[in-house]
């Protein structure tokens, strides 16, 4: 592979544009979307990462968690990559950070302490971001803030502070009220921590490691399309011209955007995979592109089930006064059908495996025995209220729609699951 610079390297040359990123959370949407939407020229990148991760809910990854880490820590360039599946050299995305640090529980504070003091960004603002999928593992986060809020508040030249948290089932607001964590968020924090709310987007399948010249490091496997919305509000103003340089977009209407993203992406993703991997009589090998692109037939039923979710999804919009603004401000038809082209398009190219779409769809067991019922509740919040709106419109169930739901059913009656083969 080259190893020289790429049309989407960051970081190059020199800007008074600084500002000091510290990023928990080193998995395929840390690594593959929120490192790098956030960098501009002068920027300071910090990833950090417990040094013992959890198990990942949402499947394993060819590397390690173990040899991730190693090979962050030991790259004498601190750089990793970012590859469409099937890329070229020249598709090849160049992150550059400017430490990959681990960190047990205990530990956070002091390592924040030392970024904090030995950076040059910092004075211009500094935002701490994580992608991290439960409030109960973001300890050492709101440890990283009291350190930061605590530097702030005797003096030390940090300018403003902001938490976001990438994650689209759980906002930095949230963080902020659960209950488990109440009791470390600091009058410090209160008082200089801005949390932001998020939009991440990406279709970030894989991490594996890869071979420059003698040097290994990280290569995250991700499509092209690549989106980071935060929620404009009066308190975030300042993010404009702090992310100027960066990919970083903003959004006005940004908890109505994240339920069409749910409905619309992942919703429309797993009733064709549903039907994918029951066609494929639970094929675990899949990629779901390759199977929607192997006949008219299944590239016709995906294009059957997001124009029926599209359909659903604009008669919820223009109908429940919670999404009147949205409605007011934005043109709902052009902006469902553009979404569900581009939508459509992501389906198509990217290398999905389906074991990643899938991977919480999980056989009961004895240690985890609501694994499907948590599956189906999760299912039922993307795709009930388009489907309940275009039968009450139509007089009857969205027919693609209803062959995924089928599917679902057929696979939990042959006790086929994504780690479970039909007995």
């Amino acid at each position: 592979m080259s190893c020289g610079s790429s049309k989407s390297e960051y970081r190059e040359g020199k800007a008074n544009r600084y500002i000091l990123h510290l990023h928990f959370g080193a998995g395929r949407l840390g690594l593959g979307l929120v490192a790098p939407a956030f960098q501009a020229p002068g920027s300071e990148l910090i990833i950090l990462n417990r040094a013992v991760s959890s198990t990942n809910a949402t499947g394993v990854t060819a590397l390690s968690p173990k040899r991730r880490n190693e090979l962050l820590q030991s790259n004498p360039d601190q750089v990793y990559y970012i590859q469409k599946p099937g890329g070229s050299d020249e598709d090849l995305q160049v992150v550059r950070y400017d430490a990959f640090l681990t960190y047990d529980e205990q530990e956070v504070g002091p390592v924040i302490r030392s970024v904090a003091e030995t950076s040059r960004a910092k004075e211009r603002g500094v935002i701490v971001s994580a992608s991290i999928l439960k409030p109960e593992n973001y300890s050492s986060v709101i440890s990283a803030l009291a350190v930061l809020s605590g530097m702030k508040e005797v003096g030390e030249p940090i300018g403003r502070i902001f938490f976001i948290a990438c994650e689209n089932t759980l906002t930095a607001q949230e963080v902020f009220q659960d209950q488990a964590l109440f009791g470390l968020i600091t009058p410090a924090i209160r008082r200089s921590v801005t949390p932001v709310a998020a939009l991440v987007d990406r279709l970030c399948v894989g991490l594996e490691e890869v071979t420059c010249g003698s040097t290994a490091t990280v290569q995250v496997c991700a499509e092209e399309y690549a989106s980071l919305k935060l929620e404009l509000r009066s308190d975030t103003q300042a993010l404009i011209e702090l992310c100027a340089g960066s990919q970083i977009e903003f959004s006005r209407h940004l908890e109505v955007e994240k339920q069409i993203k749910s409905w619309l992406v992942n919703g429309s993703h797993w009733l064709i995979a549903l039907q994918a991997f029951q066609a494929s009589r639970g094929d675990r090998n899949l990629k779901l592109n390759e199977f929607i692109c192997s006949s008219p037939e299944q590239r016709g039923f995906a294009e059957s089930v997001m124009a029926e979710m599209r359909e659903g999804v604009a008669l919820v919009l223009r109908s429940n006064p919670r999404y009147a603004a949205f409605v007011e401000d934005v043109d709902v038809d052009d902006y469902l059908e553009g979404a569900a082209r581009a939508i459509l398009r992501r389906f198509y190219a990217t290398e999905d495996p389906i074991t990643r779409i899938l991977a919480r769809f999980q056989a009961p067991s004895s240690e985890a025995y609501t694994s499907i019922e948590a599956f189906t509740k999760r299912f039922a919040d993307r795709i009930n209220e388009p489907v309940n709106a275009y039968t009450s419109k139509k007089g009857f169930v969205p027919p693609a729609t209803s062959r995924g739901l089928l599917s679902l059913l057929h696979l939990v009656a042959s006790g086929t699951f994504i780690d479970a083969p039909a007995s």
